[in-house]
């Protein structure tokens, strides 16, 4: 008896110590883009991608959400993986490479000279719940300037506004959503960039 009584704290005093991670991180990423190399007057030239411009929430890990119209949470249990402001800079940098739309594509990291520089506002990148959060989706609010250094003038500029519906109203979903929206965006700046560059 003492022995069964022994083994059954023994398991319970395991299955205690048992440890989850206590907050669940999200990566922003979007597959490589299935295109042919766009047709642009810029294939021989160069163009370096400055790190983006975003609101203060975007610039930590902290996972925000917006509630109605006006009020503003964090997730307590989910987290960014990386800073949004630099993980959607990598992302422009990955999708415009791989368009073919220059000769070469850099990173504001870089310290090489280039002929144009593409410079991304971000105004939203946040998941949003009905009053009652029961409903949800996702917006995308991003503008992109393409810069010509040799005048420092702005020779095009896009504004996107995308909005996706998410599938269940948690962070999980949402991050989906944002990923398939960003994709999505950066598909149409893409096709922006290949007309507007001269």
């Amino acid at each position: 008896m003492k022995t069964v009584l022994l083994s059954i704290l023994g398991l319970f005093f395991v299955a205690c110590s048992t440890t989850y991670p206590a907050i669940t991180e999200y990566r922003i990423t979007v597959p490589t883009l299935k295109q042919q190399a766009l047709n642009s007057s810029c294939k021989e030239h160069t163009l370096k991608v400055s790190r983006v411009f975003v609101k203060s929430s975007l610039m930590g890990k902290e996972m925000k959400y917006v509630v109605g119209e006006y009020k503003e949470y964090a997730y307590n249990k989910s987290e960014w993986a990386e800073q949004p402001n630099k993980a959607l800079s990598d992302m422009i940098v990955k999708v415009v490479e791989d368009s073919g739309i220059f000769a070469h594509v850099s990173s504001y990291k870089s310290f090489s000279s280039s002929d144009y520089t593409l410079e991304t506002n971000v105004a939203e990148f946040t998941q949003h719940f009905s009053s009652d959060e029961k409903n949800s989706f996702v917006k995308i609010d991003m503008t992109f300037s393409l810069i010509d250094n040799n005048s420092a003038m702005v020779v095009a500029s896009k504004h996107i506004v995308n909005e996706k519906k998410v599938t269940h109203p948690d962070a999980q979903s949402g991050v989906q959503a944002l990923n398939e929206l960003l994709l999505s965006t950066l598909h149409e700046m893409t096709q922006w960039l290949a007309k507007g560059c001269k």
